[in-house]
């Protein structure tokens, strides 16, 4: 893999060139705090953003938002704000908001309002590896990037229903057993199977392996991330740290 020595690769690897955009994160292990960097680049390079999710998340925090049952619906100076979250509810219950449906921001996007549109297509319960059951994930057909994210923190740990979301699911797809330590054979299945990682994936989308809270002195050989063709690129890093990607490999 090679370092990272700055944001403007990922460009490249989102594919952003022209807008507007839909980028979809699914997985565990960090899926808020990799779309909310996202939104912080994307900002910066002068796109106007929208965070929002097809499930359900916890609320953002330094970001303006905006509560309305459908975005199509606000008057044009809502889009103006250059980083923004909007969503359809607060649900006290489970202290989440609720967002929109694919087709809802497939309008949106087609709209123009915004340049980039940031969506938390899966939920995970806060666990750092997950398999997806039979309803998701939940991306927008008009998405153009889909982001996998698993949490690396978890290689070398025991696997069962205490620290794997949907269990059953991941059991299935990786051939691990309640008890086996997580490793690279077990993750490469995950993102290979046509029912795991990548589930759902529009056609023609890119596809991104985010390794996060991944230690820098963590010793990755090649053999570690051969996921024969499965994506087109592979991050390795920590979205909360400075650098939030120190690794990264491009399919050939």
């Amino acid at each position: 893999m090679e370092n990272i020595p700055h944001a403007g690769v990922l460009f490249f690897d989102l594919n952003v060139t022209v807008g507007p955009l839909l980028i979809s994160a699914v997985g565990a292990g960090g899926k808020t705090s990799t779309l909310l960097w996202l939104a912080r680049v994307l900002q910066q390079a002068g796109r106007r953003v929208l965070l929002t999710t097809t499930t359900h998340m916890f609320l953002p925090r330094h970001l303006p938002v905006t509560f309305c049952r459908d975005p199509l619906a606000l008057p044009a100076e809502v889009w103006q704000s250059p980083l923004q979250a909007c969503f359809s509810a607060w649900l006290p219950n489970v202290g989440k908001v609720k967002g929109f449906t694919p087709a809802q921001l497939d309008a949106l996007l087609a709209a123009g309002n915004v340049d980039v549109v940031l969506v938390e297509a899966d939920g995970a319960h806060g666990f750092a590896i997950k398999a997806p059951n039979e309803h998701e994930p939940c991306i927008p057909l008009s998405c153009c990037c889909v982001v996998a994210i698993t949490g690396a923190g978890m290689l070398g740990k025991a696997l069962g229903p205490a620290t794997v979301h949907r269990w059953p699911f991941f059991s299935r797809i990786t051939g691990s057993s309640e008890g086996d330590r997580l490793n690279w054979p077990m993750l490469h299945r995950l993102i290979q199977h046509p029912q795991g990682a990548f589930k759902g994936t529009p056609p023609g989308c890119r596809r991104i392996w985010l390794l996060n809270q991944l230690s820098q002195n963590e010793n990755l050989q090649e053999g570690d991330l051969l996921t024969g063709g499965a994506v087109d690129v592979i991050w390795a890093g920590s979205v909360q740290e400075n650098q939030a990607i120190t690794r990264r490999r491009v399919r050939k």
